[in-house]
């Protein structure tokens, strides 16, 4: 039986073709009491196994969502919703038609269709696609419009001893409950998509109905990261949503790998966002990057892009805004809300050590705009630190101030002995 929580992380091994030699899901509550669900002995761990296997949390939160779900179903299905959804949608089967199917997969498991899911995906650039010329319109009575923002927090250490990255992930308390781990070793009969991705090994933090990838990760190739979402003044349908792009940084072996997608030249992203960026090489070498992804407008097909190392000696926390990139932002509170952090952080010990970035992370000083949050709509579903030395991805689930965390995992990369 598994044992009554309040809030939990779930893991579940997904792969094609190939399978783990435990396949199982576990749940783990605040109170790290910690229950091995039993699943059946087959080989059905692909997408559409993940989407049954979680087939209650994707219904739920879509069900605890009604209202702006209903909202969305019905923009994308009329007018210029319809136009940004098609030609999005297009574009995406056309560069990464293996993260559809892997959508459909999920969908069909979880026995929602598909386009429930799919519009969750485009919803921030879909949404302000439709509304951006329209901003006296935006009222707290639409249901599909999101009026508020709060973002997420990374924060990265590169100091001789002390190599690591830290970051809080805020999102619609909805989503507490319904959030976890997805962990696949995917390899497909032929190269996919325009990267000609044949083999991806990786362990994500994946909300759900989503795609994994918008949130950190690694993968075993040596890539660790974390996402900020940034919202860039102008939005355009037709091109690559980020969260697409996330997912294919999951496969990325190199930085110019992951430079390369980020830019998705022949199209470039949608929306906006930074990547906080670590690569781990085999000599033990450890690399850090900060890259800020920018819109690629009406005629444009590259994403804007500006990279900022992180070198050794060095430490840097990156909020909802661009730092380096020369691009403007909507004034909304996800902008404030980045500035508040940031001048709460200069009144803060400098994160150069674990325990002052897990200070920083969980700092509740203001009361609107904090850095752990837990009294909006939107709070801190989880606060994750990479320890890139000692090789640990470690999780809190409440804030590190009061307890202990949820649970580490050892990072496993490609080099490692089995």
């Amino acid at each position: 039986m598994v044992l009554p929580f309040r809030r939990q992380l779930s893991f579940f091994w997904s792969g094609k073709l190939v399978t783990p030699p435990n396949e199982a899901w576990v749940s783990i509550s605040v109170d790290r009491c910690k229950e091995v669900l039993s699943s059946p002995h087959n080989t059905d761990s692909t997408p559409k196994g993940s989407g049954r296997t979680f087939r209650s949390r994707i219904t739920d939160f879509l069900a605890s969502i009604k209202n702006r779900h209903t909202g969305l179903l019905t923009k994308y299905s009329t007018g210029e919703g319809k136009i940004s959804y098609d030609t999005t949608l297009a574009t995406l089967q056309e560069n990464f038609p293996h993260y559809v199917r892997e959508l459909q997969g999920i969908a069909d498991g979880a026995l929602v269709p598909f386009y429930h899911l799919m519009v969750l995906h485009i919803a921030s650039t879909y949404e302000r696609f439709i509304f951006q010329a329209k901003t006296d319109d935006s009222s707290n009575d639409d249901p599909g419009k999101v009026t508020s923002f709060f973002g997420c927090s990374s924060v990265i250490v590169n100091m001789e001893g002390e190599i690591l990255l830290g970051h809080t992930e805020d999102a619609l308390k909805e989503l507490t409950s319904n959030i976890y781990l997805v962990s696949a070793h995917i390899m497909e009969e032929t190269p996919q998509g325009r990267w000609q991705t044949k083999e991806e090994h990786f362990t994500a933090l994946c909300y759900a109905g989503y795609l994994p990838g918008f949130c950190m990760g690694y993968n075993r190739h040596g890539l660790v990261f974390s996402v900020n979402a940034i919202t860039p003044l102008r939005v355009f349908s037709g091109k690559t949503i980020c969260c697409l792009l996330c997912r294919a940084l999951l496969a990325a072996e190199s930085l110019e790998d992951v430079h390369n997608i980020l830019r998705d030249e022949g199209v470039g992203v949608a929306d906006g966002m930074a990547i906080n960026a670590a690569f781990l090489n085999p000599n033990g070498d450890i690399s850090f990057q900060n890259l800020e992804v920018g819109a690629a407008g009406h005629g444009e097909r590259a994403s804007q892009l500006s990279v900022l190392p992180v070198n050794t000696g060095n430490h840097l926390l990156h909020t909802n805004r661009y730092q380096h990139l020369q691009a403007p932002v909507v004034e909304n509170e996800l902008k404030w809300s980045s500035l508040l952090r940031e001048a709460r952080a200069v009144q803060c010990t400098p994160p150069t050590k674990r325990q002052h970035l897990l200070d920083l992370l969980s700092d509740t000083h203001h009361p609107e705009h904090p850095f752990f949050l837990t009294k909006s709509h939107f709070v801190t579903t989880t606060l994750g630190l990479f320890d890139l030395l000692k090789r640990k991805w470690t999780f809190w689930m409440d804030n590190p101030m009061t307890c202990q965390p949820l649970l580490s995992l050892p990072l496993v990369f490609s080099w490692d002995k089995e």
